[in-house]
């Protein structure tokens, strides 16, 4: 367990390093997340807080070695994520026979759960899409405080807004906003070819990466879920930004999980009882 009150530091933080409103900030009014989110904080974001409160081993004093080893996993699940759809799609693209688009989300017989598969997709989509836009929010949405930057903004980690002039942020956040939407669109295309495999085919390769993109997008939402409040949390950086990643945690990922689960259900291939 790591117990911040009580490490001694050899020199005492400057005081630009915090936001002149820092303290006025976290003034909820109740005692058990008093400290850790900022006042004013919507009930989405109080409850998605409740996630590290959990995790946490329900304390908000300290900071357990899970909650400190899940923020950077998650945020590397999910870069590896993105990564992941614009590799899957360079090479894809590349090779014969076009697998990227070889089958759709509809097999030869007629099947009354094509519908579902398409709802599956649906819930994807919008996990990719409110996910890039709560990264254009946190880079755009505001100006950092004095002390903060954001020094390589391209990284999928915390929202960090961006700093400098005028003339520069906007030049940046036209790069970001194409930056963040290629990597939403080739996940989406590459989630389209993975699930119309896994569909079609009932390829139990593509049915384990499935699986393994599910356990990328869970793990990514609670690194976001243990860094909504504390002193520089999503909740301090950017409010927009907090609130999506918020709704994300709370109602998005839920369903995303519950569906992709019964999707891999459906997909996979009937094995006999001397395969069992």
């Amino acid at each position: 367990m790591f117990k911040f009150d009580e490490l001694k530091t050899a020199a005492a933080a400057p005081p630009t390093w915090l936001p002149s409103d820092a303290k006025s900030r976290f003034d909820d009014g109740s005692d058990a997340i008093r400290g850790y989110l900022p006042g004013h904080s919507w009930l989405i974001e109080i409850l998605a807080s409740r996630y590290f409160y959990v995790l946490n081993c329900c304390d908000h004093d300290f900071e357990s070695v899970l909650t400190t080893v899940l923020r950077p996993i998650g945020w590397g699940c999910r870069m590896a994520f993105f990564v992941f759809g614009v590799i899957f799609c360079v090479l894809a693209s590349q090779h014969e026979g076009a697998p990227l688009f070889r089958y759709q989300f509809s097999r030869e017989r007629n099947d009354q759960f094509e519908w579902y598969v398409y709802a599956v997709y649906a819930v994807w989509v919008t996990s990719i899409a409110t996910e890039a836009l709560s990264y254009l929010v946190g880079r755009g949405g505001g100006r950092p405080h004095d002390g903060q930057c954001s020094s390589f903004p391209f990284f999928l980690m915390n929202r960090v807004s961006l700093g400098g002039a005028d003339e520069a942020r906007c030049v940046l956040a036209v790069v970001l906003m194409a930056f963040f939407l290629g990597l939403a669109s080739s996940a989406a295309v590459m989630l389209y070819s993975v699930m119309a495999h896994c569909f079609v085919t009932r390829n139990v390769y593509f049915i384990g990466l499935f699986g393994v993109l599910v356990a990328f997008q869970l793990l990514g939402a609670l690194a976001d879920a243990v860094s909504i409040g504390g002193i520089d949390g999503l909740a301090v950086m950017n409010k927009p930004a907090s609130r999506l990643a918020s709704a994300r945690i709370l109602f998005v990922i839920p369903t995303l999980v519950i569906f992709s689960g019964f999707y891999i259900w459906l997909c996979l291939p009937p094995y006999h009882l001397e395969y069992m």
